[in-house]
């Protein structure tokens, strides 16, 4: 599992439950254990993005699990409320994502958006946050989206705002919900497991790789498309019949999305 969070005190409890080991000569602050990276992103977009690709590069998993967790406010939720994005909006961009809710859990599911600068905003049933739009994106690149997930702990709401929460509060808030952050681990774990090599899958991910030139970006995206369309038990050769007349690598990757939202339980 990938953890990508913002500050060390978010962080502590993550890298004292799962006994995570700071690696000395990394170039990014890392935090590793034998199944577990812990990395600290610093607060907002770019700086979530930095880190997941560079959390990317030191541990090169296509099949990993990703995990964005720390704090957010948010309009209605309780202070210490845990909750888990099942859409996350972003203030200055229009692309929206709805990560999968494939897990069995008893976590709160709530609308996230991430904002340029620490939000005063409370609308009803939205959370807020600075770095899970950017994070989503960048970790959408290394991995398929059932193994992406956003999860946060209310720390500020109309009742408490912001100017109220302590950043000392957010070791205690993340520890009481580590047993049902761990479950959630396990789940995403055990579904990344079942991601192997699947060789028809392969065969035809090389196949439509043929076709056009790829960027190693749109050869993640070109595979999750392919794998997708195999779980959605869709003919493959639908999928290369769409790249092949495609323009261009681009126009391939955005018509076979199109065809496969109808489809899609991924949102």
């Amino acid at each position: 599992m990938n953890f990508v969070v913002a500050y060390l005190a978010e962080a502590q409890p993550v890298i004292d439950y799962y006994d995570l080991k700071k690696v000395d000569h990394a170039s990014i602050p890392l935090f590793q254990n034998d199944q577990h990276s812990l990395v600290l992103s610093g607060l907002g977009k770019n700086s979530a993005t930095s880190a997941t690709e560079n959390l990317s590069r030191s541990t090169n998993n296509p099949n990993g699990g990703w995990i964005n967790l720390g704090i957010s406010g948010h309009g209605s939720l309780a202070k210490g409320d845990l909750f888990i994005a099942g859409k996350i909006l972003d203030d200055n961009a229009k692309e929206t994502f709805y990560p999968p809710q494939l897990y069995a859990s008893s976590i709160t599911v709530s609308t996230l958006k991430s904002c340029s600068k620490p939000s005063m905003e409370y609308q009803e049933g939205m959370g807020y946050d600075m770095e899970a739009h950017a994070f989503y994106k960048t970790a959408c690149q290394f991995t398929t989206r059932e193994l992406i997930q956003v999860v946060k702990v209310v720390s500020d709401n109309p009742s408490f705002p912001l100017d109220q929460f302590s950043p000392k509060d957010a070791p205690v808030m993340i520890n009481q919900h580590l047993q049902r952050i761990d479950d959630l681990v396990k789940q995403i774990e055990e579904t990344s497991n079942t991601f192997q090599i699947d060789d028809k899958v392969e065969e035809m991910f090389e196949s439509i790789g043929k076709i056009h030139s790829f960027s190693v970006t749109r050869s993640h995206q070109l595979q999750e498309l392919v794998r997708h369309a195999k779980n959605l038990n869709l003919d493959l050769g639908v999928i290369k019949e769409i790249a092949q007349s495609s323009t261009n690598a681009g126009d391939a990757i955005k018509n076979i999305s199109e065809f496969l939202e109808p489809y899609r339980t991924l949102g």
